[in-house]
């Protein structure tokens, strides 16, 4: 008999067809989601492979779960892990305790924790009114970085290059109904990490593990595309671009981080700035990272979906050493800040054609609405491959060049834009 598991599924780092392909031939899934709009859309697509119960608030969706007699509950969303650990606790299921729960979903508990630990010392103030302001710029000094204490996507986060811009921000931010993943969060301010210089790539990398049983088994260090303002992601790859000396050091400084945080099971996803003065700690993440479930599929042949999926259930999961081999990528391109209208995207076919790569699928179709804002909301991805790292920038390159975006802005101007330009809009 297959064994039951609890899924709590929101928009987060694994779709419901990656979770049906990691989970469909072996568990039987019940699905806790909240009432909106993108789990409304999935709602059809996820009950094609398990029970579906819709819930606001654990307690209620705990009645009902014990009768279904799961053995393990697991979320691959980060704005599933809050649910997900009210729910293990109702049910008396294995997942994050109180404490490390605390410190994965709020940056400021973490900031904390990094610290008391000797791991990291950003410096980090919490912004619950705007009268907090003063004390927490001159904590942190300019320039710094403002963000929700519960967010994600790189929502609502900022650089703060001055007092008066921190200032707006802040009243900005916290009038807001959510400037985060939660109704009336706080806001952190936190020292501003600057990065070095890494050519081609972005100025940091994440280190993905597997936690059993507190033991970190690392998969893979994975470079980055360059950031767009303010912080909006583009793109991922395996393997990272780093020496061997300067992976180790950040792998240790990862490993840290997670034992700091107190992660004794599950997936981890830790994200380090690479500074001129060595790595540093931006967030741990005790959740799949997006993206990583995809390469570790091409890199490994492994679904991340199933081995969070068979941890969570209690099992021993073996799992690959430390990726090394041909470079697998993953390019996105962000959708403006501004509200926008795609009318259309050119080049794709050209794009198609380009050696190394093996996908392009446009996610913004004709007519396809974007509120604007800033987040990372991404109009395409590009796939594909190459022998090593020195491979990719020319293929990037030659992908940014084919690109064109046709947009029509809420005020009612037009514009195409090429690939190279959206981190502008």
């Amino acid at each position: 008999m297959k064994p039951t598991l609890v899924v709590v599924y929101d928009d987060g780092a694994a779709h419901p067809g990656d979770i049906a392909v990691g989970l469909g031939d072996w568990a039987r899934c019940v699905f806790v989601v909240p009432p909106n709009a993108h789990t409304r859309e999935m709602e059809p697509l996820l009950a094609r492979f398990g029970t579906v119960l819709v819930a606001e608030a654990a307690p209620e969706a705990a009645v009902q779960l014990a009768r279904h007699h799961p053995g393990g509950i697991v979320t691959y969303a980060e704005r599933g892990l809050a649910m997900a650990g009210e729910l293990a606790g109702l049910l008396g299921l294995p997942f994050h305790d109180e404490a490390t729960l605390a410190r994965l979903t709020d940056k400021w508990h973490q900031r904390e924790a990094l610290r008391a630990a000797g791991v990291d010392a950003v410096r980090c103030r919490r912004i619950e009114t705007a009268a907090d302001w003063p004390e927490a710029v001159a904590e942190t000094g300019l320039p710094a970085v403002l963000k929700p204490a519960h967010g994600g996507g790189s929502r609502n986060t900022f650089p703060v290059p001055d007092e008066e811009t921190g200032r707006r921000l802040v009243r900005q931010l916290l009038g807001e109904s959510a400037p985060g993943l939660l109704t009336g969060g706080t806001l952190v301010l936190e020292e501003y990490l600057p990065g070095r210089d890494c050519g081609p790539f972005g100025d940091y990398v994440s280190v993905d593990s597997v936690v059993q049983g507190g033991e970190i088994t690392d998969l893979s260090v994975t470079g980055k595309f360059p950031m767009v303002p303010p912080f909006r992601e583009t793109g991922r790859f395996w393997p990272s671009p780093l020496d061997p000396g300067e992976t180790a050091e950040v792998r240790a400084l990862a490993g840290a981080a997670v034992t700091a945080v107190g992660v004794r099971m599950g997936l981890t996803h830790t994200e380090i700035k690479l500074t001129p003065d060595g790595p540093r700690v931006i967030e741990v993440n005790g959740r799949l990272g997006g993206g990583i479930n995809e390469l570790a599929g091409r890199a490994f042949g492994l679904s991340l979906v199933e081995v969070a999926g068979r941890i969570a259930l209690g099992e021993r999961v073996e799992v690959p050493g430390f990726y090394t081999g041909r470079a697998y990528f993953q390019l996105c391109h962000p959708a403006p800040r501004r509200e926008v209208t795609v009318r259309e995207i050119e080049g794709a076919e050209t794009v198609r054609d380009i050696p190394g790569v093996t996908l392009y699928r446009p996610y913004a179709r004709p007519e396809t609405p974007y509120p604007g804002g800033v987040q990372t909301l991404e109009l395409d991805i590009v796939m594909g491959e190459t022998a090593d790292v020195a491979g990719l920038a020319p293929i990037i390159a030659k992908v940014d060049a084919a690109l064109r975006y046709r947009f029509e802005f809420a005020e009612g101007d037009r514009h195409t834009v090429a690939a190279t330009e959206l981190g502008a809009w």
